[in-house]
Order: structure tokens, then sequence, then C-alpha cells
């Protein structure tokens, strides 16, 4: 079943949107931490200190596609909403060129200087060989993999979440089949990871291609409009999620430098698990974002404002109640998590539950500043959105960082991301409240209506 934008209730919508993208997320999630158990079962925590160098890598190419894929997807469904229905091709064709292009000059680049990047994080011994062996299969086919993100966006906009959502969970399933395969059956090491993430993006690619074969939208495999022409505003929409992933690689890349350099290595692998485990919690809250930002831009180009309204409020109380739960699960069960992954290796478990227990503090505030930047991307206020984006992802991370070790010399490391949200939630909170008071004359029935 299509979603129809312009007559379906806003909670009829946003569940249409939200299911889909929340069991492709979770399904996503929960494999990546499957492939996770399996590469440390199966390589060994040296293992899992790879995969927190390779994080970056794949945070730099999703964040192009989710430069490209959101700020197109969102455009396309603002022309819909305005009622330029033809003009969805062009948005879709330039897209694909424009992240085919950016892609491959990329992999290019990290290709010729890899080993100078793995040297410039501090990167040394076993755990960066076998990053730099991973990354060499890899980024060949980087594109592939940025070019399936894109292609996800548009199936989704174009009134297919469901297929999405398909595409994602398959491509996760074969992933982790395909690495129990080559790295427990067949030995192969990191190579093995490797060899199992491109068999899933081509596998993800194929089941989105669907989409055009069947002629589920308005969308065809065309060259109608193909060009640049609206590349400047492809980009400018997109800002916000290119700033939210870089943010993150950025951050990830300095923990890897800060936790390699000034502690010892345990603190690499703990970190690994972290971002292993609580990119479970993140997939949940950039699914209701995703799930509200259709609905916004659509809403946005008719001029629909009580529809904008009600969408940024279900989609906060969403958010929040899901972190909070997150949360409560993480405080009861890190230990038992962590265990699953470092076997009986007593110390390093009760470190990886402290980093843990930490982030996940911050998760409730996450999915406030997801949303709330998402709002503000969807109804062309790029600007917020990327000073939100900055902020959480990268500037007061990297200020905890600096900060907090003076304060708190074991956990200090570990507090900064709860710090980072905690500030960014401040500036949030300001920003919408005055959205509200902005919009309309009569915003502050609004603001007194937010908790019922």
């Amino acid at each position: 079943m299509t979603v129809n934008l312009n007559k379906d209730p806003i909670s009829t919508s946003f569940y249409q949107y939200l299911w889909p993208a929340l069991a492709g997320m979770l399904t996503k999630s929960l494999f990546i931490m499957g492939d996770g158990l399996i590469i440390g079962i199966g390589i060994g925590v040296e293992g899992l200190g790879a995969l927190a160098l390779i994080m970056p890598v794949f945070s730099i190419f999703t964040a192009l596609a989710m430069m490209i894929g959101i700020g197109g997807a969102a455009k396309m469904s603002i022309d819909i909403g305005k009622g330029k229905i033809n003009s969805s091709q062009v948005w879709f064709s330039q897209s694909t060129l424009l992240i085919v292009v950016t892609s491959i000059i990329t992999a290019a680049l990290a290709i010729i200087w890899l080993d100078d990047l793995l040297t410039l994080i501090g990167a040394s011994g076993i755990i960066a060989q076998l990053a730099r062996d991973y990354l060499l299969i890899m980024l060949p086919f980087f594109t592939l993999y940025s070019g399936t993100w894109v292609l996800s966006c548009f199936v989704r906009n174009d009134s297919n979440p469901r297929l999405a959502t398909y595409a994602m969970s398959s491509g996760a399933i074969v992933n982790l089949l395909f690495d129990y395969l080559f790295i427990m059956e067949m030995g192969m090491g990191i190579k093995g990871a490797a060899y199992g993430t491109i068999t899933a993006q081509l596998v993800m690619s194929l089941i989105l291609l669907s989409h055009f074969a069947r002629v589920r939208g308005s969308l065809k495999l065309s060259l109608k409009g193909i060009g640049f022409s609206k590349a400047r505003d492809i980009l400018a929409m997109g800002v916000p999620s290119f700033c939210v992933e870089m943010a993150s690689a950025l951050t990830i890349i300095l923990f890897n430098y800060i936790l390699l350099t000034q502690f010892e290595e345990s603190y690499i692998i703990a970190y690994g698990l972290n971002t292993n485990i609580g990119v479970f919690a993140l997939f949940v809250m950039v699914a209701v974002g995703q799930a509200c930002q259709p609905i916004l831009s659509f809403n946005h180009g008719a001029k629909r404002q009580p529809r904008i309204d009600e969408t940024i409020k279900l989609g906060l109380k969403v958010a929040i109640i899901s972190g909070s739960l997150f949360l409560i699960i993480i405080w009861i069960s890190a230990p038992f998590i962590a265990s699953l992954y470092l076997g009986n290796l007593t110390q390093l478990i009760s470190l990886a539950v402290t980093a843990l227990t930490y982030y996940f503090f911050a998760v409730p505030l996450m999915g406030f500043n997801i949303v709330v930047a998402n709002l503000f991307q969807a109804i062309e206020k790029p600007q917020r959105a990327t000073v939100l984006a900055l902020s959480r992802g990268f500037i007061f991370v990297v200020l905890g960082m600096l900060l907090l070790p003076m304060l708190f010399p074991s956990n200090g490391i570990w507090v900064s991301i709860l710090f980072a949200e905690f500030l960014t939630a401040i500036m949030a909170l300001i920003m919408l409240l005055n959205y509200f008071r902005d919009s309309r004359p009569d915003r502050a029935e609004c603001i007194s209506n937010f908790g019922t």
C-alpha cells in the first residue's frame, strides 16, 4: 500500500513510514552487532579494534550519500507538495550522477593515501594491518555502497518505503550469512568481512531496482534531466545530513587517536564494542527522522503548517520514549552484552560496560536533537539543522574530550557524548520554541499543548 501524504492522517502517514524504516534499521543494526560478534569470535578482539578504525571510512561515504540522497529526495518531496510532479525525475537523475562522481573521486583518493591515513590516527600493529586489509578490498566498491543508499532515499520518498526496508533487511541478513561463511567456515579473516559487505550491497541494489521494474511510483531509470544544474540545491539541502555523518567520522577518528595515544589498547577495543552496540540506538533515532522527513517536506511545500506541527510533535514523542527504553535496557544488560563479545576478559568487560552505560544516557537527548534537526532540514532551513548537527556530532564532543578527562581521568572520555548531546539539546529546544513562536500567531497554544 502506498502512502497518500495529501489525504492520510498524519499518524497514519508517520507510522507507514516509521514501521518500515524502523524494521529496516533495527534489522540492520542487529546484524551489524552480529557482524561484530562474528568478527570478535572468528578473528579476535583485534578485529573489534580494527572495526573502530574502519568505521570513519564508512561514515565518510555515508555522509556523501546522505547529503545527496536526503537532499535530493527532500527537494523532490517539496516539489510534489507544490504540485510539480514532473520535476521528480530531474532530482533523481542528477542526484544519481552526483553520488557516482563524488564517491569515485573519494574512493580513489582514499586508496592512494590509505597508509598515510592509518598512520595519521596513530594506528599500528595487527589492528592497523587488519583495517588496511579490509579497506583495500572494500574501497573500490564504496560507489555501490553510496549509490544504494541514495537509491533507497528516492524509493522511500517515491511512496514505497516498504521496499526500501526489504532491501535494507535483506542486505543485513546476507551480510551476516556471508560473514559467517567467509570468516568462520572458510577462514578468510577480515577480508571475508569485506566480501560479505560487498555481496550484501549487491543484493540491496537489485531489490531497490525492482521498484522501477514494477513501475510503483513516478520515477524511472532514465537519463532525463541528467546533469548538474540542480547540484547546488541538492547539496545545500543535504548539508545537515552530511555534517551529521562527517562529524561522526571526525569524532570517531579523534576518539581513536586519543585512545591509541593516551590510553591502553583495551580502550580502543571497548570503544569498538561501544560503536558496534550504540549503532542500534542511533539507527532507531535515524528511522524516526526518516519517517518525519517526507511528511514534513511535502506539507512544507503544500504550506500546511498544522500538519507540520503534528508531525514534529509525534516524532519527538516517539524518539524520546524510545531513547529512554534503550537506556533502561542497557542499564540492566550491559555486563551480559559485553561478555558475549569479550568472553571472560573481566577487566575489558568492566571498561566496556562503563563506556556503554555513559553512551546510552545520551540516547534520549540524541533522539530529540536528531528530530529537531530533521525538521529544519525538511522545511528548507538547512543552516539551523547544520548548526545542531555540528554541535552534537563534533564541536561539543571535542570540547568534552578535551575538558572532561581532566576532571574525570578514568571515565571523562566516555562522558563526552552525553555532554555534547545535553548542550545541543538546550540549543535545539531554544530553536524549536522560536520556530513555534514565529511560524504562526496562535503558536502559544501549540506550545501549551505540546506535552498532551
